[in-house]
Parts: C-alpha cells; structure tokens; sequence
C-alpha cells in the first residue's frame, strides 16, 4: 500500500493564510515605524513626568521599586508577565470537500512543527513514560479497544497526565473498508464512549486501521461527533523514516505504533526533527483551532 492515496489529500496552504502574511509584509512600513516610535517616546516621556510629580506630592523617594520608562525589569512587587502553555497557532481550515467529514493527512500550517502519533497500545513499556516525563515530546495516541482495558486504563492515563492525548482507532483493528454502515458504527463509535469513562474526556479524532475507510466510515464518524478522519504522510519504525515527499516538512503527520522499540525510535526521531529545524507540536491543538469547511 503507498504511503498515501493522492486523493486523501485535504488540506492545503490556505490562501486567506497567505494573503494575511502578504498584507503584513506589505504597505509602507517606514513612515508606520517612525509614527508608532514617535508615539512610544511621547507617551514615556508623560508617564516619567506623572510619576516624578507624585513622588514629590507624597513625599516618595525615587529609590523605591518603580519601574523606569522602558524598561523590560518588573516591579518587584507583583509579575507582569502570564504564561500559557500553547503558543499562538497558524493553521488551515479542514476541507471536506463533498465528504460528510474532512480526512486529512497533512495539516497547512507556517508554524516549523510536526506530529507524532503513536497507534493500536498493544504493548505498554514503562520507560515510555520515563522519556514522556524527561523529554515532555506531545504525542497523540489513536488507541484500539481491545489493548485499553485493565492494565491500560492506568498506564494510557498516566501518558495523558503527561500531556498525551487520546484519540480514537477501533474496538478490534479490523479494515473497515467495504463494512455495514451498522458494523463501522460500532467499530468507530463504541471506543469514543469508552474512552470518555476512562480518560473523562470524549475523543474528537479516529484514525481507520491501515487507513483503510469509506463513506460509511465518515458517516459512523460524524454519528458520534467526532471532527475529522486522520491519516499520515509519514512513518517511523526501527529508526527509518520514510516519507511521501522528501525532505521533512512542516506539518507532517507521523505514524508510529506502540512496539518494543517506541521509546528508542522517539528519541532518534526527535534528533531527526531538531535537524530539521522543525519542533514536535501536538497534533490536537492545530485540528482543535482549525476551521472546517465543506
């Protein structure tokens, strides 16, 4: 089977993405420069003589913790500063194009990130945990029922206290291509209920085993809610990375299983993403902000 049918493809370079970083390079930014700095000195030079004239109304000395105009130091009294734990994202719109859900395999996006997803949860390592815990690499894990039971309800949540997050990839693992609408129902939409009473958060992606779908499939998809079918364009296993189009770009989406070797192949992998200059992000968060269109 290739890596992926041309047809799967359903997201592209958006042009209002494009147009947007066109407009901000463009227009006559010399003359906007000097009127936002002009702005800046005025305003400072307001703001030093309002506080110097307070000081010397309540009798304050110039020695206490004021910030001085321009500066970057903090007053020692309270932060200035909030943090959050997801940068600002640029991303395309999810096409459907006709379908009854979008199925993607790249996502459009400028930011210098890709995604790895990890699938099935057959086998359960403790030191991917311990590399989780150390390298705090985000991953997506498109999960099969049949591994989440017992043991794996306490090993797949503590992934997601990690950041991890959990998607949803069958009950059985069967190819779903050519299968009742009723059966795909069941194979796609039975996980999705399971994993909200185990994880307490409801799946908002399936991924097909062997990326084999129909239109049944994105019709069971849709039945329970879930957003997109996802696909890849681009594996990693026992330390190759194969690839629809080389070289490595922004916005793959790579495929990897849980197997002996996971934790192994994450490390080499990153070092392969590094010298890129690309960095991993979490595949959730740029399908979660993207819009979708029909």
């Amino acid at each position: 089977m290739a890596l992926y049918d041309r047809r799967v493809t359903s997201i592209q370079e958006p042009a209002v993405v494009r147009r947007q970083r066109q407009r901000r390079h463009s227009g006559p930014r010399w003359s906007l420069l000097v009127a936002v700095l002009a702005t800046i000195a005025l305003v400072g030079a307001v703001a030093w003589w309002t506080i110097d004239d307070e000081q010397q109304v309540a009798g304050t000395s110039t020695d206490q913790p004021v910030a001085a105009p321009g500066s970057t130091e903090a007053p020692t009294t309270e932060p200035t500063t909030t943090t959050t734990t997801v940068p600002e994202l640029i991303v395309g719109p999810l096409e459907a194009k006709g379908k009854p859900l979008p199925v993607v395999y790249r996502i459009g996006t400028y930011d210098p990130v890709v995604f790895i997803t990890v699938d099935d949860g057959g086998i359960q390592r403790p030191e991917l945990i311990d590399f989780v815990r150390s390298s705090g690499v985000p991953i997506t894990m498109f999960l099969t029922e049949r591994y989440t039971g017992g043991d794996g309800i306490e090993y797949f949540s503590e992934l997601q206290d990690l950041g991890a997050t959990v998607q949803a990839h069958s009950i059985t693992h069967t190819s779903l291509r050519g299968k009742s609408l009723d059966f795909q129902q069941r194979e796609v939409c039975q996980p999705v209920d399971t994993y909200e009473r185990n994880y307490g958060e409801r799946p908002r992606y399936f991924r097909p085993p062997y990326g084999n779908y129909d239109t049944n499939t994105l019709v069971a998809a849709k039945s329970c809610g879930l957003k997109a079918v996802l696909w890849w364009s681009a594996t990693y296993d026992s330390g190759t990375l194969r690839l629809q189009e080389a070289p490595l770009r922004r916005g793959e989406i790579i495929l990897m299983h849980f197997n002996d070797h996971l934790t192994q192949d994450l490390q080499l992998l990153l070092q392969q993403i590094e010298a890129a200059g690309l960095r991993p992000a979490l595949l959730d968060d740029y399908l979660d902000a993207a819009p979708v269109l029909p």
